[in-house]
């Protein structure tokens, strides 16, 4: 902030009344100013001399004008400042610049993805349609599951792809996380966080070749983003545990930035992003890091803090 002149001798003082706060219009006049007295000095009268016969008249210096509150308002007006322009709101951001190449990366690059539908993420929960079931019955679920279609949920939302366009995509969820799942999903895009493609696991993908459900080795070499799977513990199927992915209360993303380490010490679907965890496209960086806690913030753990780390994994 600049501080106004002075003067070393002001002729008038203007008490003036301050207007409490900022943004005040400096074109309104100036209110109660009231006309100091202003003083003048008489010079003293000259000393006699022998061919001065009388003391000069002393004489007095015409009386300044006092300023008055209209005087301040005029002269105020003067240097009133020209009102700014009206700001205007930014435009929306349709497109984002493509993900340069990394070190490793899937063997398409850029997927084809549906077009992102209306304005956002425009997050979407319902049931599953009768078409996306049909494709999952005997891959992503099959008899003897933990959980049924009633228990489940269709969350489609919008995303930025790598590609740098605005896609849609769509998970299977259990119902006791799917509000959660929307949430998070929305935070990713408001974030401008990419992710690669969106697809559920059905017979798109395959059988599972190590056990039930559809393949999710085929989904992490693409680096798809899933959830819902009814098979076991990825890389430990001898055990025949089910997963969270069985019961729909897991979510993987972006599989290939976010690897995932077995208890043998196989990472999968490659090694490259496990020790690059530093602020990149689509990668889970830390705990703190704002993608994480677009899920851990409704409720969700990260498999990144395990011992063994599941970087890509989110589940309640």
């Amino acid at each position: 902030m600049r501080l106004p002149h002075r003067y070393a001798v002001p002729l008038l003082v203007l008490p003036l009344t301050l207007v409490a706060g900022c943004g005040g219009d400096p074109a309104a006049p100036a209110a109660d100013v009231t006309a100091a007295t202003t003083y003048t000095t008489v010079p003293p009268l000259p000393t006699p001399t022998a061919t001065t016969s009388a003391v000069p008249k002393a004489t007095t210096p015409k009386a300044t004008k006092p300023t008055t509150a209209r005087t301040v308002a005029r002269q105020t007006t003067r240097h009133t400042a020209s009102p700014s322009p009206r700001a205007t709101a930014p435009k929306p951001v349709t497109s984002l610049p493509p993900v340069p190449r990394s070190g490793a990366e899937p063997a398409v690059r850029f997927p084809t993805n549906e077009p992102a539908v209306g304005a956002g993420a425009n997050a979407t929960v319902g049931a599953v349609p009768d078409s996306a079931w049909s494709r999952m019955v005997g891959y992503s679920w099959t008899a003897g599951c933990p959980v049924g279609r009633a228990q489940l949920r269709w969350v489609r939302v919008n995303f930025w792809g790598f590609d740098g366009k605005r896609s849609r995509g769509s998970l299977v969820v259990n119902a006791s996380i799917a509000d959660e799942a929307a949430a998070a999903f929305t935070s990713l895009y408001e974030q401008h966080f990419r992710i690669r493609q969106m697809k559920p696991m059905d017979s798109g993908w395959g059988h599972n070749p190590k056990g039930p459900g559809a393949d999710d080795y085929a989904a992490m070499e693409a680096d798809n983003t899933s959830a819902f799977n009814c098979r076991y513990v990825g890389g430990e199927e001898a055990s025949k545990v089910y997963s969270k992915h069985a019961y729909g209360t897991a979510i993987d993303v972006n599989d290939f930035e976010n690897p995932y380490v077995a208890d043998n010490g196989t990472v999968y679907p490659d090694r490259y992003w496990l020790t690059r965890r530093g602020p990149a496209a689509g990668v889970f960086s830390s705990s703190s890091s704002s993608a994480v806690r677009a899920f851990t913030s409704q409720g969700l753990r990260w498999g990144g803090l395990w011992s063994n780390p599941d970087l890509q994994h989110f589940d309640r």
